[in-house]
């Protein structure tokens, strides 16, 4: 056999030369070849947008090329090098804030993201976007609308008066029913994927909704309080930076039997405190939240008045009565025009629509940004709702989406991922 220091592989991939578990194999070594992999030198097309994938050799990750890399990495006979990347395929995948203008109609501003990231194309803000039926009618302060739930393209609407009257309906895109479950005192929760939950204290459990088959499983996990539920109940959750959902946070009445957790890693019932909300909250009426912030700190959140929110320590298992924090402006302005109205939470913000009163814009989508602190947290998106404003009050949900192939095609993102790697070493046939 005869050793040659040589290049054993030079190459320029795309996008295109992954396929759909971002793998690529750069070569394979035939029955009487073999290498000794000594140097890789490495050159990202957008540094602001990297592949940097690890070298895989026999089906063994060897090193993440971040950068070049020096060495000795064996390559027998008749065995496979690849290149394994979370870059590619891009994914692609538009955060739409909606607000209800109409019967049938919403203003949309949406922000497209590909691979998690914001910002590498244009803002999209639109109005008399079609829910595709003019059912959702009924005028509550806070409401939510979704659309194009799951592979049926159901279309969803939750209200409430925060308070007796709950509901959610689930309908076909052309308006027929699907589900419509509207028994007072059972506020529901979205996961903002595909899963909507309430706590049902008459048979003890907590249910969950299937929205892509407008499906009840009325037994999902069981938790008896020893109430059916009534005044100001509530039912809310917190997702991860990743999207999964790790707790919800529920109570049947406002004064009576605690306020109680379901945590899903875990599989499991906490009481966060045995004191009723009417005794750890100063009113029990107005909305609620909870957020997670970067560090995995969580906040319980309370829209005390239309210029302050309370904020209090989360931590399921801790269990003493906790105090809280005023969250508002330091000139005291008004932060939302209605304490009531529907938020969004999305990972460490709280998105809301504002008025002319907060000093912007009629419509404005602004948020506060719980990884920040005094004014710097209120941050003003630049966009502001176009139609209608305030006809079917000022809530505002998040509609997650994802963009036809011709919708991708016809933005311009401003990323240009490549590799280039040249691998040298000794050769021997």
């Amino acid at each position: 056999m005869a050793d040659t220091l040589a290049e054993i592989h030079k190459a320029t991939l795309q996008s295109s030369d992954f396929n759909s578990s971002g793998e690529t194999t750069l070569f394979t070594t035939n029955s009487s070849t073999k290498h000794v992999i000594k140097s890789i030198h490495v050159k990202e097309g957008d540094t602001n947008f990297t592949v940097a994938p690890k070298l895989n050799v026999s089906d063994h990750d060897v090193v993440t090329l971040t950068g070049n890399a020096t060495g000795q990495e064996i390559v027998g006979p008749s065995t496979a090098v690849k290149l394994k990347t979370t870059t590619f395929p891009l994914r692609y995948e538009d955060h739409e804030f909606l607000h209800q203008q109409g019967s049938s109609e919403y203003n949309s501003i949406a922000f497209p993201k590909v691979n998690d990231l914001e910002g590498k194309t244009a803002t999209l803000n639109t109005n008399n976007n079609s829910i595709g039926h003019s059912n959702f009618t009924s005028n509550y302060n806070q409401r939510a609308i979704y659309t194009e739930l799951g592979p049926n393209n159901y279309t969803m609407f939750i209200y409430t008066n925060l308070n007796n009257q709950t509901a959610l309906q689930i309908r076909q895109s052309d308006g027929t029913l699907v589900s419509n479950i509207t028994d007072g005192y059972h506020p529901w929760w979205y996961d903002d994927k595909q899963y909507a939950y309430r706590y049902r204290g008459s048979t003890g459990y907590v249910q969950r909704l299937d929205t892509y088959t407008g499906t009840l499983e009325g037994t999902w996990k069981q938790k008896s309080v020893g109430i059916s539920n009534t005044s100001y109940a509530r039912m809310m959750g917190v997702n991860d930076a990743q999207g999964n959902t790790k707790y919800l946070l529920f109570w049947a009445s406002h004064n009576q039997n605690g306020m109680h957790v379901y945590d899903f890693d875990n599989d499991n019932f906490v009481t966060w405190t045995s004191s009723n909300a009417s005794q750890v909250l100063a009113s029990t009426s107005p909305a609620m939240d909870l957020i997670m912030k970067s560090d995995g700190s969580m906040l319980f959140l309370l829209q005390n008045s239309t210029t302050t929110i309370r904020e209090y320590p989360f931590d399921p298992f801790t269990s003493s009565t906790p105090s809280y924090t005023n969250v508002n402006r330091s000139t005291g302005v008004q932060i939302f025009p209605d304490q009531a109205q529907k938020k969004q939470v999305l990972g460490s913000r709280l998105y809301y629509f504002s008025d002319a009163a907060s000093g912007t814009p009629n419509g404005r989508l602004e948020y506060i940004d719980f990884d920040l602190s005094g004014d710097a947290r209120f941050v003003d998106t630049g966009q502001t709702f176009q139609t209608n404003l305030g006809n079917y009050g000022y809530s505002v949900n998040l509609n997650k989406t994802t963009p036809t192939s011709t919708e991708i095609s016809n933005r311009t993102y401003n990323i240009s991922p490549s590799f280039q790697i040249r691998m040298t070493g000794i050769t021997s046939t």
